[in-house]
Protein backbone atom coordinates (compact mmCIF):
# COMPACT_ATOMS: atom_id res chain seq x y z
CA UNK A 1 0.00 0.00 0.00
CA UNK A 2 1.49 3.06 -0.57
CA UNK A 3 0.80 6.41 0.65
CA UNK A 4 1.35 10.33 -1.00
CA UNK A 5 3.59 12.56 1.07
CA UNK A 6 0.40 14.62 2.25
CA UNK A 7 -1.39 11.32 3.27
CA UNK A 8 1.86 10.18 5.54
CA UNK A 9 1.31 14.32 6.88
CA UNK A 10 -2.48 13.99 7.45
CA UNK A 11 -1.50 10.34 9.12
CA UNK A 12 1.10 11.31 11.71
CA UNK A 13 -0.54 14.51 12.60
CA UNK A 14 -3.74 12.62 13.35
CA UNK A 15 -1.88 9.69 15.19
CA UNK A 16 -0.12 12.78 17.20
CA UNK A 17 -4.03 13.66 18.03
CA UNK A 18 -6.39 12.21 16.37
CA UNK A 19 -9.11 15.48 17.79
CA UNK A 20 -7.00 17.95 15.83
CA UNK A 21 -9.30 19.68 13.47
CA UNK A 22 -8.56 19.73 9.68
CA UNK A 23 -7.79 23.58 9.65
CA UNK A 24 -5.35 22.61 12.55
CA UNK A 25 -3.76 20.30 10.25
CA UNK A 26 -3.84 22.39 7.02
CA UNK A 27 -2.08 25.15 8.67
CA UNK A 28 0.93 22.61 10.04
CA UNK A 29 1.19 21.21 6.78
CA UNK A 30 0.29 24.32 4.79
CA UNK A 31 -2.40 23.40 2.84
CA UNK A 32 -6.14 24.17 2.65
CA UNK A 33 -8.91 22.90 4.80
CA UNK A 34 -10.87 21.23 2.35
CA UNK A 35 -7.63 19.09 1.25
CA UNK A 36 -7.48 17.93 4.43
CA UNK A 37 -10.75 16.94 4.69
CA UNK A 38 -10.20 14.75 1.31
CA UNK A 39 -7.58 13.22 2.37
CA UNK A 40 -8.51 12.01 5.54
CA UNK A 41 -11.81 10.78 3.52
CA UNK A 42 -9.76 8.56 1.30
CA UNK A 43 -7.42 7.18 3.99
CA UNK A 44 -11.03 5.96 6.07
CA UNK A 45 -12.14 4.62 2.46
CA UNK A 46 -8.90 3.02 1.62
CA UNK A 47 -9.07 0.63 5.09
CA UNK A 48 -5.80 2.85 6.72
CA UNK A 49 -7.99 4.89 9.36
CA UNK A 50 -9.91 2.44 11.15
CA UNK A 51 -11.67 4.81 13.47
CA UNK A 52 -11.16 7.60 16.18
CA UNK A 53 -10.42 6.68 19.74
CA UNK A 54 -10.78 8.04 23.41
CA UNK A 55 -8.50 7.22 26.45
CA UNK A 56 -10.58 6.63 29.61
CA UNK A 57 -9.31 7.19 33.24
CA UNK A 58 -11.34 3.47 33.65
CA UNK A 59 -10.84 3.69 37.54
CA UNK A 60 -12.72 6.74 38.03
CA UNK A 61 -15.49 4.93 36.19
CA UNK A 62 -15.56 2.02 38.53
CA UNK A 63 -13.28 -0.24 36.49
CA UNK A 64 -10.55 -1.85 38.43
CA UNK A 65 -9.37 -4.83 37.30
CA UNK A 66 -7.12 -5.17 33.92
CA UNK A 67 -6.72 -9.14 32.52
CA UNK A 68 -4.79 -11.06 30.09
CA UNK A 69 -6.40 -14.54 29.79
CA UNK A 70 -5.11 -17.16 27.53
CA UNK A 71 -6.36 -19.97 26.87
CA UNK A 72 -6.01 -22.71 24.33
CA UNK A 73 -9.09 -23.88 21.68
CA UNK A 74 -8.71 -27.64 21.56
CA UNK A 75 -10.47 -28.77 18.59
CA UNK A 76 -10.31 -26.51 15.40
CA UNK A 77 -12.05 -29.30 13.13
CA UNK A 78 -15.33 -27.84 14.92
CA UNK A 79 -14.96 -25.07 12.60
CA UNK A 80 -18.73 -24.31 13.45
CA UNK A 81 -18.08 -24.06 17.32
CA UNK A 82 -14.86 -22.03 16.74
CA UNK A 83 -17.04 -19.61 14.49
CA UNK A 84 -19.08 -19.06 17.27
CA UNK A 85 -16.49 -18.81 19.64
CA UNK A 86 -14.83 -15.80 17.88
CA UNK A 87 -18.43 -13.96 17.45
CA UNK A 88 -19.20 -14.75 21.27
CA UNK A 89 -16.22 -13.19 22.95
CA UNK A 90 -16.00 -10.03 20.18
CA UNK A 91 -19.50 -9.65 21.75
CA UNK A 92 -18.36 -9.50 25.18
CA UNK A 93 -18.46 -6.06 26.81
CA UNK A 94 -15.64 -6.05 29.02
CA UNK A 95 -13.63 -7.36 26.17
CA UNK A 96 -11.14 -4.91 25.05
CA UNK A 97 -8.73 -7.21 22.60
CA UNK A 98 -8.89 -10.82 21.01
CA UNK A 99 -6.37 -12.48 19.85
CA UNK A 100 -5.59 -15.86 17.82
CA UNK A 101 -1.76 -16.63 18.18
CA UNK A 102 1.02 -19.34 19.22
CA UNK A 103 2.80 -19.04 22.16
CA UNK A 104 3.22 -19.61 25.63
CA UNK A 105 3.31 -23.42 25.73
CA UNK A 106 0.15 -24.47 23.95
CA UNK A 107 -1.73 -21.44 24.07
CA UNK A 108 -3.50 -19.82 21.12
CA UNK A 109 -5.95 -17.52 22.39
CA UNK A 110 -5.51 -14.23 24.48
CA UNK A 111 -8.25 -12.13 25.52
CA UNK A 112 -7.23 -8.59 27.08
CA UNK A 113 -10.40 -7.41 29.06
CA UNK A 114 -11.99 -5.17 31.97
CA UNK A 115 -13.69 -5.45 35.28
CA UNK A 116 -15.23 -4.29 38.05
CA UNK A 117 -14.12 -6.32 40.22
CA UNK A 118 -12.07 -9.65 40.85
CA UNK A 119 -15.62 -11.63 41.19
CA UNK A 120 -16.78 -9.95 37.92
CA UNK A 121 -13.82 -11.55 36.19
CA UNK A 122 -14.11 -14.84 37.67
CA UNK A 123 -17.81 -15.14 36.45
CA UNK A 124 -16.30 -13.52 33.35
CA UNK A 125 -13.94 -17.26 32.83
CA UNK A 126 -16.69 -19.51 34.52
CA UNK A 127 -18.88 -18.62 31.97
CA UNK A 128 -16.28 -19.01 28.83
CA UNK A 129 -15.77 -22.11 30.29
CA UNK A 130 -19.02 -23.60 30.84
CA UNK A 131 -19.90 -22.46 27.41
CA UNK A 132 -17.43 -23.89 25.85
CA UNK A 133 -16.87 -26.77 27.28
CA UNK A 134 -13.83 -29.12 26.62
CA UNK A 135 -12.95 -26.47 23.58
CA UNK A 136 -11.43 -24.08 26.43
CA UNK A 137 -8.50 -25.59 27.89
CA UNK A 138 -5.49 -24.64 30.09
CA UNK A 139 -7.10 -21.24 31.47
CA UNK A 140 -4.65 -18.84 32.60
CA UNK A 141 -5.02 -15.55 34.11
CA UNK A 142 -2.94 -12.49 34.95
CA UNK A 143 -4.43 -9.89 36.96
CA UNK A 144 -3.80 -6.31 37.73
CA UNK A 145 -5.38 -2.99 39.19
CA UNK A 146 -5.94 -0.62 36.42
CA UNK A 147 -3.95 1.64 38.44
CA UNK A 148 -1.00 -0.69 37.98
CA UNK A 149 -0.90 -0.06 34.15
CA UNK A 150 2.27 1.67 33.45
CA UNK A 151 1.68 2.26 29.67
CA UNK A 152 -1.87 1.84 27.97
CA UNK A 153 -2.33 0.27 24.68
CA UNK A 154 -1.05 3.39 22.14
CA UNK A 155 -0.60 2.23 18.79
CA UNK A 156 0.26 5.86 17.47
CA UNK A 157 4.31 5.68 18.98
CA UNK A 158 5.05 2.60 17.27
CA UNK A 159 3.81 3.83 13.95
CA UNK A 160 4.99 7.30 14.18
CA UNK A 161 8.41 5.39 14.71
CA UNK A 162 7.56 3.17 11.67
CA UNK A 163 7.13 5.98 9.44
CA UNK A 164 11.14 7.26 10.68
CA UNK A 165 12.69 3.96 9.28
CA UNK A 166 14.05 2.57 6.49
CA UNK A 167 11.22 -0.19 5.91
CA UNK A 168 8.96 2.59 4.95
CA UNK A 169 10.75 3.78 1.74
CA UNK A 170 9.88 6.71 0.01
CA UNK A 171 9.60 6.72 -3.71
CA UNK A 172 9.73 8.79 -6.70
CA UNK A 173 7.07 8.53 -9.84
CA UNK A 174 6.98 10.32 -12.66
CA UNK A 175 3.21 11.01 -14.06
CA UNK A 176 2.80 12.56 -17.92
CA UNK A 177 7.12 13.04 -17.76
CA UNK A 178 6.67 15.84 -16.04
CA UNK A 179 5.22 16.33 -13.05
CA UNK A 180 6.81 14.16 -9.97
CA UNK A 181 4.67 13.15 -7.18
CA UNK A 182 6.13 11.92 -3.77
CA UNK A 183 5.28 8.56 -2.31
CA UNK A 184 5.43 5.82 0.65
CA UNK A 185 5.15 2.49 0.27
CA UNK A 186 5.07 -0.01 3.07
CA UNK A 187 7.97 -2.89 2.49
Amino acid sequence: MELTNRELQVLTELLKNAKTSDQEIARRIRTSRPTVARIRARLEKKGIILGYGVNVACEKIGLHINAITVYRWNNYAEKKKLEENIKYIKRLSPVAMFIRGAGIGSKNKIIISIHKSLNEYELFVRDLQEKWGNNVHDVESFLSSIDSIHKRYDLSTPILDFFKESSFKRSTVRRNHKTKTSSYRFE
